[in-house]
């Protein structure tokens, strides 16, 4: 394991291999929260552990590690009295669920030796369904003597770029969406196939011919392990993802409603290097990925500007209601000042629904909007997209054992290498 998220998603998030992997990586993320120590004593530090440990439950799940000092990657250790603190979770869930409802359940704790020094180590779970709000004010004794308010009742906080902050109204989006991402995926687990389609429409329902031994051969027929096409039908199985990707562009025609899944469009992406397709099925696939959530940078490399913003403008156009504008104007945004306000302007009515900062073209630059990956001291800028290629090749290709859409916070990072790794910055012309 190579990285924090795949420590956190691991059958067991608080392994010794974790500890000694978070105490080398010493780089503070959206997933790892480095503390030299910690006064148990003291109700402001208290406080700081609420709001820390409520940031990685409201965001994507994340870990405080204590005892190591970030900055100098130096394991420093803490006292036995921090230590037997941090190991009694449950006096740590009661110290910090003061301040926050609901309360956080599933953080677990952890010690361990390390370089012969003590660290503690705390997971904090992402809190499915739920939002961590601050329910009353959590104030400590400032030195001067006066009470200084550091968690205020009705707010909220998310982790982001590194650290803790404010949420506001584009991180309430953000929430809501997690939401949805997670009910959707609770009810998809129950749920073996659902085909929703208007009675008066025609769908064709294909399988593969049990009589035919080479499974070239499909049939009609209405049949549990079916594939439901909408006007369109083959009458031999298309021939690698190229005539698969051709078919499903002429099947579209532009129409979302008639979009391949987007655990398809996955596993094109996952292959992406291996399939060679013209410029009309590249830009086809861009939207296709815009509607679905998936990275859509990778399809547009080296496509002029005004294609792109035509593509661009047609996918924002015909957008379906229940799908997120954000990623169409992140990738807006990189083609410059003029086409960002022309998506704005295609949203029409939708623009009301946007995040204040989204309104406007992002005065710190389109990279802004996931934010830089920047190679670790030492390290050079090829070995840093090596190991990003390698994640995002990960996340990827786990929809071939899935058959299943990375979950929410695997699709951001997908969406943050992609970027890094294949948007163009000012470059398109």
């Amino acid at each position: 394991m190579n990285s924090p998220d795949a420590f956190l998603d691991s059958d067991d998030p608080l392994s010794r291999e974790a500890a000694v992997f978070l105490a080398g990586y010493a780089e503070e993320d959206d997933r790892v929260d480095y503390k030299l120590t910690m006064d148990v004593d003291v109700e402001k530090s208290w406080l700081e552990f609420t709001k820390d440990a409520s940031t990685f439950a409201n965001t994507f799940g994340g870990y405080l590690l204590f005892g190591v000092c970030d900055k100098k990657k130096e394991v420093k250790g803490i006292s036995k009295k921090v230590a037997d603190t941090l190991k009694d979770a449950n006096k740590v869930l009661q110290k910090i669920n003061r301040h926050l409802d609901p309360h956080i359940t599933g953080l677990r704790s952890k010690i361990f030796r390390i370089d012969g020094k003590t660290v503690g180590l705390v997971f904090i779970p992402q809190s499915a369904g739920k939002t961590h709000v601050v329910s009353k004010d959590g104030a400590f004794a400032h030195p001067s003597g006066k009470a200084q308010t550091c968690l205020h009742t009705g707010t909220f906080y998310v982790r982001r770029s590194g650290g803790n902050h404010l949420g506001d109204s584009r991180d309430l989006d953000d929430v809501i969406e997690r939401r949805i991402d997670q009910f959707r995926s609770a009810l998809l687990d129950k749920v073996a196939k659902v085909v929703n389609t208007p009675a008066s429409s025609d769908v064709f329902i294909l399988s593969k011919d049990p009589d035919d031994p080479s499974g070239e051969r499909f049939v009609i027929e209405d049949s549990p392990e079916s594939i439901p096409i909408k006007g369109m039908s083959f009458t031999v199985a298309p021939e690698g993802p190229e005539e698969e990707i051709a078919g499903w562009t002429v099947l579209c025609g532009g129409d979302a409603s008639q979009a391949p899944p987007a655990s398809v469009i996955w596993k094109w992406y996952a292959d992406r290097d291996e399939i060679e397709i013209a410029k009309a099925h590249r830009l086809a696939l861009f939207q296709f990925s815009l509607w679905s959530d998936v990275p859509p940078f990778y399809w547009i490399i080296g496509i002029k500007n005004a294609d792109i913003r035509k593509s661009l403008l047609d996918v924002v156009r015909n957008r379906p209601p229940s799908v997120s504008a954000k990623q169409m104007l992140v990738v807006a945004s990189f083609l410059g000042k003029s086409p960002y306000k022309a998506a704005l302007s295609a949203l029409g009515g939708g623009v009301s629904k946007l995040a204040p900062a989204m309104k406007v073209y992002p005065s710190a630059g389109p990279v802004a909007a996931f934010g830089t990956i920047s190679p670790k001291p030492k390290q050079t800028v090829a070995t840093l997209r090596s190991e990003q290629l390698i994640e995002l090749d990960g996340i990827a290709s786990s929809v071939k054992k899935t058959g299943k859409p990375p979950a929410l916070a695997k699709r951001w990072k997908a969406h943050e290498i992609d970027c890094f790794l294949y948007a163009q910055d000012d470059k398109y012309k």
